[in-house]
């Protein structure tokens, strides 16, 4: 009885304190989903060193996971000479959006929301800029031409976002419940901060995979059991970065030595940045 009303208290403590900013979320992503055309962004492709910006910026405004960007991937890779646009993309897509930004922040503050924001976007395009000239894109690959894309109803993407990823927040509010209620404190205060933390919660996150949006209230309840503010960074990336649909899936428009440095590069990423963070809020505090 008494983990009952334990987790009916989190459950509800937790959903207060989010949903207010997931429908504001809901409402800004809509907007955008509603007006702005994707193939203003396919004109920008023809430029090498301009693309990986724009379609990194295209993958922040979209409220896209690590599976529904796939689609949105393939278009851009048939529409660029290079791999460096779709591979910015990928990197941003399923961990940056209006909505997993104002998540962020309202469960974990400015500092971090920032830190998550400027921080993807550096590591995305770098890792763009640097498998683009590694791997070069094949001259035979036929590009695709400009079409016009009719843009749905507002009210259908608001649908859309409410079904489609209030179903993932709800479901991690459930999970985050769950490790408030059952998890104790002392054990993630052993781990908290150590280096082999960073590493363990990688490796965890990355293969169970969570939706974006459903990592945000899992994080905050691993930070409330004793683990820090940079552990829980690294499962919101390793968590919703990548997925085994999405490796195979994007076999079938990159090589397999640039799907394999994909992997590898959220395994890093995702332990560096919450290690990073971790320091640069230790000092900021001393």
């Amino acid at each position: 009885m008494v983990y009952l009303e334990v987790f009916v208290r989190s459950f509800y403590a937790y959903s207060v304190e989010i949903l207010p900013y997931f429908l504001i979320a809901v409402l800004i992503t809509s907007a955008v989903q509603t007006f702005i055309k994707p193939q203003w962004f396919m004109k920008a492709l023809k430029d090498p060193v301009k693309a990986p910006i724009y379609t990194s910026l295209l993958a922040g405004i979209l409220p896209l996971c690590s599976c529904s960007m796939l689609p949105v991937a393939n278009l851009i890779s048939g529409f660029s000479r290079s791999y460096a646009p779709v591979m910015s993309f990928l990197v941003v897509a399923p961990v940056i959006s209006p909505i997993t930004l104002l998540l962020t922040y309202g469960y974990f503050g400015m500092s971090l929301t920032l830190f998550r924001l400027f921080g993807t976007l550096f590591f995305a395009l770098l890792f763009a800029y640097i498998t683009g000239f590694i791997f070069k894109k094949p001259p035979s690959l036929p590009l695709m031409t400009d079409k016009s894309v009719k843009s749905a109803s507002f009210i259908y993407f608001l649908k859309d976002n409410l079904i489609g990823m209030g179903k993932y927040l709800m479901l991690g509010i459930f999970i985050a419940s769950l490790i408030k209620t059952l998890i104790p404190e002392d054990i993630g205060r052993t781990l908290s901060g150590t280096p082999f933390s960073y590493v363990l919660i990688a490796f965890i996150s990355i293969p169970i995979y969570v939706c974006s949006g459903e990592e945000v209230p899992i994080a905050k309840a691993l930070s409330q059991v004793g683990f820090t503010t940079g552990n829980a960074l690294t499962f919101m990336l390793g968590g919703t970065g990548i997925c085994m649909p999405t490796i195979l899936a994007s076999l079938k428009f990159l090589p397999k030595g640039l799907v394999l440095s994909y992997i590898a590069f959220w395994v890093l990423f995702s332990i560096l940045s919450g290690y990073i963070y971790d320091i640069l809020l230790w000092k900021i505090r001393l």
